[in-house]
């Protein structure tokens, strides 16, 4: 999927609008704008003991589906994250944020 010319103008008001709030310390602000032709970066991978990541040498390939989004989160006003995501895997990255950000176990 391809941006088009308004998906870039309201990704980049969006990412703007974003960046600023992120001046203040106490904001952790996230952005979801239009992807435009990544590879979801999402794993699918099982936690745990038994994971793969816990074997030697592994790659992780991430989700192989098209990314529809990109989650972007910001640690101060330079200091962004882009998380390409897909339809299915959306909402898991921004609870994934909320987790992270809300110390939430």
């Amino acid at each position: 999927m391809t941006r088009t010319p308004l998906d870039t103008f309201l990704s980049d008001q969006t990412l703007a609008t974003a960046r600023t709030a992120a001046a203040d310390p106490s904001t952790i602000p996230v952005a979801v704008t239009a992807a435009n032709g990544q590879q979801c970066t999402w794993c699918d991978c099982t936690d745990g003991p038994d994971s793969p990541h816990n074997q030697r040498g592994y790659v992780c390939g991430g989700c192989p589906a098209t990314a529809k989004y990109v989650v972007s989160t910001f640690s101060g006003p330079d200091l962004r994250y882009d998380f390409p995501a897909c339809d299915r895997h959306h909402t898991d990255i921004l609870a994934s944020i909320a987790q992270v950000v809300g110390g939430v176990r």
